[in-house]
């Protein structure tokens, strides 16, 4: 069967769940999601949860669930800091959890904490290599004693090729948001070579994709769901659109379905409304009656 991931809404008051992430975590994971994510902001149009403290919350609500960041602007925060907590998060989960991590696109971010935008990309691959040392006790001073800890998997964002680059040297999956199931293949495909070349199997890497979902019987709420997205992340209307899986349940499984068959394992829904519950929920009831190609199980 498909398998379905669910993107946690982040804002507080997003569905009238004033906080309630647990029970909403507890909920989905009943329902049939596989992983619960949390997105990551520290600076935003509207208030929003910091998202190693809700990735921390949706674990210890959960038993089953892998648990991420989807994904955590790296080059925004102290990486020694990051490697404790996911290092923690990882210990307490039962080893469930994912970092997900990336360069970051809002430039606002950047510069009101004072981080060059220009050289996000440098210091998210340096950022990643000092996770692997801090966690390995190779990266650490002999006066801090030995730092070998708990090391979860590093997932990377992002949909270009300098992404996949990244992916290939350093990451232990990919899940990249903007892309169409012939760009996913494609790029899939160029990370396979790229894996090899650096002497990995491609197997050994995960790969899933983040999709902006809305599913509804009704056209009205189809017309809506774009400028929802647009709303939430301050960009145009036609940007989202062009990347919105939105309609009936069945439509929306066949076009996860061909996401799946580009090579994604797993697919990260986002859902385009307030209140994730009905997207979730109708999904996976259609799901159980679908046809045999929009069941796959990539």
């Amino acid at each position: 069967m498909l398998r379905i991931g669910l993107v946690l809404p982040m804002m507080p008051q997003d569905g009238g769940l004033p906080g309630d992430i647990p029970g909403l975590a507890r909920w989905a994971e009943g329902v049939g999601v596989t992983s619960l994510w949390a997105t990551d902001h520290l600076l935003w149009h509207s208030p929003v949860f910091e998202c190693l403290t809700a990735v921390t919350l949706a674990a210890a609500a959960t038993e089953r669930c892998r648990v991420g960041t989807c994904v955590l602007q790296l080059p925004l925060r102290r990486t020694a800091a990051v490697a404790r907590a996911a290092s923690t998060i990882q210990h307490v989960s039962g080893g469930r959890f994912v970092l997900g991590v990336g360069a970051g696109i809002h430039e606002g971010e950047f510069e009101a904490v004072g981080v060059p935008y220009e050289d996000r990309g440098a210091q998210l691959d340096a950022g990643i290599r000092e996770l692997r040392a801090l966690w390995s006790g190779t990266g650490t001073d002999e006066r801090y004693g030995h730092q070998r800890i708990t090391a979860p998997p590093i997932w990377i964002g992002g949909a270009s090729r300098r992404a996949a680059r990244r992916v290939a040297a350093l990451g232990d999956g990919w899940m990249p948001l903007f892309v169409s199931p012939e760009g996913l293949a494609a790029r899939f495909a160029d990370l396979d070579a790229m894996l090899r070349a650096n002497g990995r199997r491609p197997e050994d890497v995960e790969r899933a994709v983040v999709l902006w979902t809305r599913v509804t019987e009704s056209v009205q709420e189809e017309r809506e769901a774009a400028s929802w997205l647009g709303r939430f992340y301050g960009l145009p209307e036609a940007v989202v659109a062009r990347h919105l899986i939105v309609g009936p349940p069945e439509r929306c499984l066949e076009r996860m379905a061909e996401f799946a068959r580009a090579g994604a394992k797993e697919i990260l829904v986002i859902p385009a409304a307030d209140d994730p519950s009905s997207t979730l929920a109708a999904l996976f009831a259609a799901l159980r009656t679908a046809r045999p190609e929009a069941r796959l199980h990539a």
